[in-house]
């Protein structure tokens, strides 16, 4: 199985519960964060932010790490669609 869920019910990627990847996935976070207050307005919809914010860390963890993380959205295509 390559994800897991949550209370909810919403499918995570499976990398997420790797301890030895815990410490780059909340520097990938942190340099995302940073990365996206310098180019958006923060009063942007949570939805558009979650969004540009999951694809940022995806960037990061691919460009930087070489990790392949597929975000909620891509776990959950349904929800997405459902969503627009």
């Amino acid at each position: 199985m390559d994800y897991f869920e949550d209370t909810e019910g919403l499918r995570h990627d499976i990398i997420e519960r790797d301890p030895k990847l815990k410490k780059i996935f909340k520097e990938a976070e942190q340099e995302a964060i940073q990365e996206l207050s310098k180019r958006l307005n923060m009063r942007s919809s949570k939805k558009a932010y979650c969004h540009a914010f999951w694809n940022e860390k995806k960037r990061i963890l691919k460009e930087k790490y070489n990790i392949e993380w597929k975000t909620l959205a891509d776990m959950n295509p349904e929800i997405v669609r459902s969503l627009q």
